[in-house]
């Protein structure tokens, strides 16, 4: 349940927005939202007994224990991206317009467009055709009890690091790809390519599980808690605060 998450959020010491339904009407979300612009978002079934699932296939994962699905990178200019994405050889979905209803019953709305691959290592784009601020709320929302500031690293398992790299410098506006760089930057965000070296390692265990995509996320934290975050308070996403 969706209060079960912004329970554990709250006892990890975030402060929890909820932020509606949407325009499916599967799933609904509630946010943590930082003072950098960035936030986590927390989803769960409207219905968890209804067997039907969205275009995201949250279904199996949710069922898998949860933890980190997907992230995105705001746009300006979806179309502009989705030309210069497409004229790099790769194949994107979208845009496709997407909505949810606040719980004050206001209506946003956004457009959204994915790059075709295995798993989810590159981002989703969202461009807001309503006001960010109403999607993404700021002021006290991101005042945190736990001193969270934002997301300073977001680290990426794959299995095909090369393919990986070549598609993160394409959307971070890297020109010299032979470098062989694993970390990417977009906008004060670090994205950090990692894959499995050891029969025992976490990322191994998380591509049979869950396949390739976001792992872990550091948080940019000003004073209070250090180190990594219970787990089970945080719905199986692997959180540090740093």
């Amino acid at each position: 349940m969706l209060e079960d998450a912004v329970a554990g959020y709250e006892e990890l010491g975030f402060t929890v927005t909820f932020g509606g339904e949407h325009a499916d009407g599967l799933t609904r979300n509630a946010l943590v939202p930082f003072a950098d612009g960035t936030y986590l978002e927390l989803v769960a079934f409207v219905d968890s007994t209804d067997e039907r699932d969205n275009v995201w296939g949250w279904r199996p994962f949710s069922e898998a224990g949860g933890g980190l699905i997907d992230y995105c990178v705001a746009s300006s200019d979806l179309a502009a991206d989705v030309r210069r994405l497409e004229e790099a050889g790769f194949g994107v979905d979208g845009p496709d317009a997407g909505g949810r209803r606040l719980p004050d019953g206001t209506e946003i709305r956004w457009k959204s467009a994915r790059v075709r691959q295995e798993g989810r290592v590159a981002p989703f784009l969202i461009e807001d055709e309503t006001p960010r601020a109403l999607r993404v709320p700021g002021e006290r929302s991101t005042s945190h009890p736990n001193g969270a500031r934002g997301i300073s690293r977001l680290s990426i398992s794959t299995r095909d690091t090369t393919q990986t790299r070549h598609a993160l410098a394409v959307l971070s506006g890297i020109q010299d790809q032979t470098s062989g760089n694993t970390t990417f930057r977009i906008g004060s965000q670090e994205l950090v390519v990692v894959a499995p070296d050891a029969s025992d390692d976490p990322t191994k265990r998380r591509l049979e599980t869950l396949g390739p995509g976001p792992f872990a996320v550091e948080l940019r934290a000003a004073v209070g808690r250090r180190g990594d975050l219970d787990t089970e308070l945080s719905c199986g996403a692997r959180i540090t605060a740093v």
